[in-house]
């Protein structure tokens, strides 16, 4: 018993549960649930069985989850759909990346030159923390309205087709697709760091940056692994405020 709840992780009591959380993604079109040890099958005769209205969550949008819950009746909720959630998961996000650079350079982030592509939920917190820190900002976006937002925070605007890597130190992306093109990857510093939070196919083609000895990393699920006890309670948090509003 969990908050008043009965707990279970056994697929065979899916059938009698209120609320299913499926982990990040949920399950793919061949219904296999990808967990961070093992891969489970879940036989779709068990989503048949759901109670009606059952609710079942996963953090990312799950399109094939919205097709069942149409055929089977339960309830499908994403919780990065859920504008509260995104807005906390995008602090976490943030201070977790914090972290990450602060750690893996062997320079501050204090004077340092960065480019962020992207101005959505998560690129923003990261924005204002690097400018605390006192780096050097510029943010890369493809529609101009964002200009003086972005300049009221004391970063620079740069159109996307535009950036120039040659004096960057960190790139960060957080535009799930592909913004940076080979070419401008020839021409960077020696050091640059690459760090993309982005869901696939990520912001620039890793394959390549790699070949070219460039320190690119994907860091994805970044609140799990950096503030995993507050991520979880955030989740738990969520699922219980849609259970009472059910």
């Amino acid at each position: 018993m969990r908050r008043g709840y009965y707990v279970s992780d056994r697929l065979k009591d899916m059938k009698y549960a209120d609320v299913i959380y499926l982990g990040a993604k949920g399950m793919d079109r061949k219904n296999r649930l990808i967990l961070e040890h093992e891969t489970i099958v879940v036989d779709e005769e068990i989503i048949k069985h759901l109670k009606e209205n059952c609710l079942v969550f996963t953090l990312i949008h799950n399109e094939y989850l919205i097709e069942l819950s149409k055929e089977y009746h339960f309830q499908y909720i994403a919780l990065l759909d859920q504008e509260n959630f995104v807005e906390k998961n995008s602090i976490l996000t943030a201070e977790g990346l914090m972290s990450y650079l602060i750690s893996h350079r062997r320079m501050p982030l204090y004077d340092s030159q960065v480019i962020v592509l992207g101005y959505g939920h998560c690129a923003k917190p990261i924005i204002d923390d690097l400018i605390g820190l006192k780096a050097n900002v510029k943010v890369a976006v493809r529609k101009r309205k964002y200009q003086k937002e972005i300049e009221k925070k004391n970063a620079q605007y740069i159109a996307i087709d535009q950036v120039d890597l040659s004096q960057c130190d960190i790139l960060i992306n957080t535009i799930p697709h592909v913004v940076i093109e080979k070419e401008q990857l020839d021409h960077i510093k020696k050091n640059l760091m690459i760090v993309d939070i982005a869901s696939y196919p990520y912001g620039i083609d890793h394959h390549y940056a790699l070949s070219k000895g460039i320190n690119c990393q994907i860091l994805p699920s970044i609140p799990c692994k950096y503030a995993y006890g507050y991520a979880g309670k955030m989740i738990a948090d969520e699922i219980e405020r849609k259970l009472e509003n059910a």
